[in-house]
């Protein structure tokens, strides 16, 4: 028995499915429930467009049962369209399954007894059919996907840079439909690499995507970011009476602890290249002071980056602390950071608190700056800032 020859209950195959047109009514109520939206209801799931594909579907089941050649362009193309107007694989798919198996009952119901052979060939060949659409649909699905995340990344980017930049960012919105926050927070965020035993790109692709997940769990709007591995820069839209930044400190811990930095400044929308410069000083000042982890904020290192501005003041604090050991300068960063308090620091260096009190001693006999003492300890603090800053401005000249 041939495809061509496949017949149920006496009647041919073919003849069953386009032989009667009731058929195409029982597909159009069938898969109207998965997309309402696109499929209507009641007389308007029988429009012309949607009864067309239905149609063309049918006589693509029917050639696939009796060995015929089709050309699917055409119900390619009215998939793609659905896809472009926004419906879903999901719903697209379910919809195709949902014809078949009003083709299935029907070829079930005209078989009788003897036909057992015939009706288990159909159902072999429904299911090749079934798979080679899903398969085109598949392949459709991406590429349409892929060309409007594409157009929807062109415009974020595109949104980004008039902001970080001071360009025409409510004519970039415009252009794309989109609307502005009346603020933004600037977050630029450094992270340290925790994975060796995968492919850099694995690692990049999952460091990235944890990145942007974290941040957009705290946001009310769409984050305009550019992300990578390494960090990035996220603009996140800010709430009336929210506290964004804690969210946001609570939500990259629990991601990344420390080994994620970050600084965050806030600024309307004319106002964030310049926020983000500032930004992007106090990070490179955590880093240097304060070490890796936490999102800081201008007010947390408000002292380290008045501090920190270049010029002759910087580099003479910088040169208070040349010839200092590492070992005594780490010892003053763990006071500090401990708010003066010897034992802690000792803890933390793992040594005697005697220790801390003879290396914060040799620092006052090299500099003259009594860190147990406030003002010694403001002076210190910013030199550690200033030496640091004018080290790595050296280094990025040198290299």
């Amino acid at each position: 028995m041939t495809t061509t020859d496949l017949a149920l209950g006496g009647t041919s195959v073919r003849d069953l499915l386009l032989g009667n047109r009731e058929i195409i009514d029982r597909i159009i109520a069938a898969i109207a429930p998965t997309n309402p939206e696109q499929h209507g209801t009641g007389d308007a799931s029988h429009a012309a467009d949607i009864r067309w594909a239905v149609e063309h579907s049918l006589q693509a089941a029917a050639d696939s049962l009796t060995g015929r050649p089709h050309d699917d362009e055409l119900l390619r193309a009215s998939a793609v369209r659905r896809f472009e107007e926004g419906s879903s694989f999901a719903s697209v798919v379910a919809a195709y399954h949902r014809g078949v198996a009003v083709i299935w009952d029907r070829l079930r119901a005209a078989a009788e007894e003897t036909d057992a052979p015939a009706l288990a060939e159909c159902a072999r060949l429904l299911f090749l059919h079934l798979e080679r659409i899903t398969s085109a649909l598949a392949a459709d699905f991406e590429q349409t996907w892929t060309v409007s995340r594409l157009g929807e990344r062109d415009a974020r980017f595109a949104i980004f840079t008039a902001l970080t930049q001071g360009g025409d960012a409510e004519g970039e919105a415009h252009r794309s439909g989109r609307t502005l926050a009346s603020r933004y927070g600037i977050l630029v965020v450094r992270l340290r690499r925790t994975e060796e035993s995968s492919p850099g790109d694995v690692v990049a692709r999952r460091e990235t995507q944890r990145l942007r997940s974290a941040i957009d769990s705290v946001a009310r709007g769409e984050v305009l970011a550019v992300l990578g591995a390494a960090g990035g820069t996220a603009l996140v839209p800010l709430r009336e009476g929210g506290d964004t930044v804690g969210d946001l400190r609570r939500a990259l811990h629990a991601g990344f602890g420390s080994h994620c930095t970050g600084a965050w400044m806030e600024a309307g929308v004319s106002e964030i290249a310049d926020a983000l410069l500032v930004a992007e000083e106090l990070l490179e000042i955590a880093l240097a002071i304060r070490g890796e982890g936490a999102v800081h904020t201008l007010s947390d290192l408000l002292l380290e980056y008045q501090s920190a501005r270049p010029g002759p003041g910087r580099a003479m604090l910088a040169r208070r602390i040349d010839g200092v050991s590492d070992e005594l300068l780490q010892t003053v960063d763990a006071y500090l950071a401990s708010g003066g308090d010897r034992r802690a620091a000792a803890a933390a260096l793992h040594v005697h608190p005697n220790t801390v009190d003879y290396r914060l001693g040799r620092v006052l006999t090299l500099t003259g700056m009594e860190a147990t003492m406030p003002e010694g300890a403001a002076q210190l603090r910013a030199a550690l800032v200033a030496n640091r800053l004018e080290g790595a401005a050296h280094e990025r000249l040198d290299g």
